[in-house]
């Protein structure tokens, strides 16, 4: 009777969770508001995995890894708010507060001389992290002698993020052997989208009335940020003038900048809700959730597919080294890719979990963010992997697929829990990636 009781809280505290607004969540975890900005939100959402079919055992793991968190990856970001402070106490519009936020945003801007997009400690230990839990899940991966393969983009980031994260396991265990690899000749499978991440939706024209840029303008429109506005400014539009940018875009940079220095592990949070309340917050968490899925991530999007197709790139890898590792081909017990988000997202569009829903409708923002919400998945060092088990007594080959750590489902019929027939996989990205080619 005690442990149905235990189980049925459990259940009912998991439906709170699950019932939980985008609001609630954010709240909850403030840090987050800045999704694939944010630090590593794995360990908030973390859940027991299952237990392997009885008989199974794992010998081989497929990962791609985002980097761990870094400085901001473009200069001109941290450099625009400094300039749009600048300009402010030039012409007399900082508040006393708005004076402070200019003093702590000249010590953020020298932070970043010389180190944009450079991995921090903090991203270093996050793969630690992740590298010491997977080894601790699939020992039977790592046994003595055991080969780890690790292919990494060739930013620095993520050649370091591949480094801490090989050196954990050797810390777990001395006697594997890990091969890093940064080469130009993997680019394409470890960046599939290439320069579309950054241009084909941006493309859309304007004038189409299903525009993702049109309904943003429309909602941005009725969003209020005077709390933010008024603690720091005595009046933004001469700001907003001058740069050419938007009310709402010179906010959330703002917002943006200040809350990112968790990645250095340094961040104010009580200066930061001294400026910003929480509806402003949440505001700016819709905004961002609304660009990134407009720009790196919707497969409901017009042509979405065209921007997905090159993906196959990605999962054509995966395939082929985990049937090498089924034949006893592959020398490496472990294949391990080092990238970014918007590849990350792109193989996570492929695979089309249940529930990560990049299949939304964008045509309403505040519904979007209920619907998707990346701060539970693309964060810094957000990754994925493919753990392959077998059995003495059947010839199938089960595959589970963790995400952030935690199972994830498939939309095609399983064996046992969060476990598939690698054939039934297979054939399932296949298709998907067949899908976006046409």
């Amino acid at each position: 009777m005690k442990r149905f009781l235990l189980i049925l809280s459990a259940l009912f505290i998991a439906t709170i969770a699950l019932a939980q607004s985008s609001r609630e969540e954010i709240d909850q975890h403030p840090h987050l508001a800045i999704s694939t900005h944010s630090v590593y939100a794995g360990p908030y959402y973390f859940e027991p995995i299952a237990k392997a079919p009885k008989g199974y055992e794992p010998f081989y793991i497929s990962h791609y890894g985002r980097h761990g968190s870094r400085y901001e990856a473009n200069g001109k970001h941290p450099a625009e708010v400094v300039d749009y402070f600048n300009y402010a106490d030039k012409h007399g519009l900082l508040t006393p507060k708005g004076k402070e936020a200019k003093a702590l945003f000249d010590k953020i801007y020298a932070a970043h001389d010389g180190r944009i997009g450079e991995l921090t400690q903090v991203g270093a230990e996050q793969h630690k992290a992740i590298a010491r839990r997977m080894y601790d899940r699939f020992k039977p991966v790592f046994q003595r002698g055991a080969i780890i393969s690790s292919r990494s983009s060739t930013y620095t980031r993520c050649i370091l993020s591949m480094a801490a994260f090989n050196e954990s396991l050797k810390e777990c265990n001395p006697l594997i052997e890990t091969r890093l690899v940064a080469s130009e000749s993997d680019q394409k499978m470890i960046r599939p989208l290439g320069p579309l991440a950054s241009t084909y939706h941006h493309n859309i024209r304007r004038d189409n009335p299903h525009c993702w840029d049109s309904i943003m303008d429309k909602w941005s429109a009725k969003q209020n940020f005077s709390h933010a506005i008024s603690a720091l400014f005595t009046d933004i539009k001469p700001i907003c003038n001058h740069f050419g940018e938007s009310e709402i875009y010179v906010i959330s940079s703002i917002y943006k900048r200040l809350a990112f220095m968790q990645n250095l592990n340094w961040h104010d949070r009580s200066f930061v809700d001294s400026v910003f309340t929480a509806a402003e917050r949440h505001a700016i968490y819709k905004y961002e959730t609304y660009r990134l899925f407009c720009i790196f991530a919707g497969t409901s999007l017009p042509d979405s597919g065209k921007y997905f197709a090159s993906m196959d790139i990605l999962v054509n890898d995966i395939i082929k080294y985990a049937d090498l590792a089924i034949e006893g081909k592959n020398s490496a017990s472990a294949d391990l890719r080092f990238g970014h988000d918007y590849y990350l997202l792109g193989l996570l569009a492929t695979t089309n979990f249940n529930e990560i829903k990049m299949d939304c409708d964008y045509s309403d923002i505040d519904k979007l963010a209920e619907s998707w919400q990346p701060h539970k998945f693309i964060t810094m060092a957000s990754n994925m992997q493919f753990v392959f088990y077998r059995s003495k007594k059947s010839s199938d080959v089960l595959v589970r697929i963790l995400h952030n750590e935690n199972d994830m489902t498939l939309p095609i019929k399983g064996t046992e829990g969060p476990f598939y027939k690698w054939e039934d996989v297979k054939s399932y990205l296949n298709a998907r990636c067949a899908s976006f080619r046409k």
